[in-house]
């Protein structure tokens, strides 16, 4: 990785359950970023072993695939080599990753945020494109689909509800259910995905400032810490035992002075922490991710773990 201290790498996250449009959108995309005379480097995830979507991407644009499952669990790893890779190209501004229409954007965001390269990349702002008929249907489906359509745009930033054409003018009032499952993130109503990316592109840089504003922000936060060497670990056990409902996932490496020369990766989602004695050397630090979290708080009880 650079030792030299350059701006943070913009990332913007493309979700949304399949066939809502996330292609035709990114290509859009795409060819804005390019004609702002920004060039931007994508990485698309295909839960299977066929790369088809980056073959309708610009040539212009470096293209990374990851095939045969899903960034956001198994190949979340995958994910991170690639981001290191992309970030250790000098000229490199802006990643964007398509994720897989059932990938879940928590983990995706975890991966961005994960220790290892948190210092080198901004806070993922994530766009949610929506295929409007499938949404008001969406009954139909398992009660674990049903969640996983309404979560991806719950962490969103922008939403884009797509297919527009294709609704009734009784289906045009009630696709206004999405404004209950996020009330914050700015919409767009489009067919084909067609929309005047200036526009999303203000709405996008103004909600990654919202994001981390001290007073007022989306849901979704991440706070990254480091530590300057081993501190006590009963008092880093209470910690993780202790953390609120609303914190979603910790990752990170810690030392002890018990054991000072042992590192440990930690890590906690669904309310279960883990951890493990790794034999590499790791910055000492850990991100959280959470939902309308106490930054203050929690920068303060892990200052009493550093100072104790």
């Amino acid at each position: 990785m650079k030792n030299i201290k350059q701006p943070k790498i913009a990332i913007t996250v493309v979700t949304g359950f399949l066939g809502s449009g996330k292609t035709t959108f990114l290509s859009n995309y795409v060819k804005y970023l390019l004609n702002k005379n920004e060039n931007p480097s994508i990485i698309v995830n295909e839960y299977g072993n066929l790369d088809v979507d980056s073959n309708a991407l610009s040539d212009d644009v470096e293209v990374a695939s990851i095939l045969d499952g899903c960034i956001c669990c198994d190949l979340q790893r995958d994910l991170i080599k690639q981001l290191k890779h992309f970030i250790n190209k000098s000229a490199m501004r802006h990643i964007i990753i398509e994720a897989t229409g059932v990938a879940h954007p928590i983990e995706i965001i975890a991966a961005c945020q994960d220790p290892e390269i948190v210092e080198h990349l901004a806070p993922p702002v994530v766009i949610g494109l929506v295929d409007a008929p499938r949404f008001l249907t969406r009954t139909q489906y398992t009660n674990s689909t049903i969640q996983l359509m309404e979560e991806q745009l719950k962490v969103s930033h922008v939403i884009v509800v797509n297919k527009m054409d294709l609704l009734n003018r009784v289906e045009y009032d009630k696709i206004n259910e999405i404004e209950k499952i996020n009330p914050l993130a700015q919409k767009f109503y489009t067919s084909y995905a067609d929309l005047d990316m200036s526009d999303l592109i203000l709405t996008t840089y103004h909600n990654k400032e919202h994001v981390g504003g001290p007073a007022h922000h989306h849901g979704i936060k991440s706070i990254q810490y480091q530590f300057t060497g081993p501190i006590d670990r009963q008092l880093f056990y209470q910690f993780i035992l202790r953390l609120p409902d609303n914190v979603l996932r910790l990752k990170g490496y810690v030392k002890f002075h018990d054991m000072p020369n042992d590192t440990y990766e930690f890590q906690y989602a669904f309310g279960l922490p883990d951890y493990q004695v790794i034999d590499t050397t790791m910055p000492l630090t850990i991100v959280i991710i959470g939902e309308q979290i106490d930054e203050n708080r929690l920068r303060n009880k892990l200052d009493m773990l550093q100072f104790t």
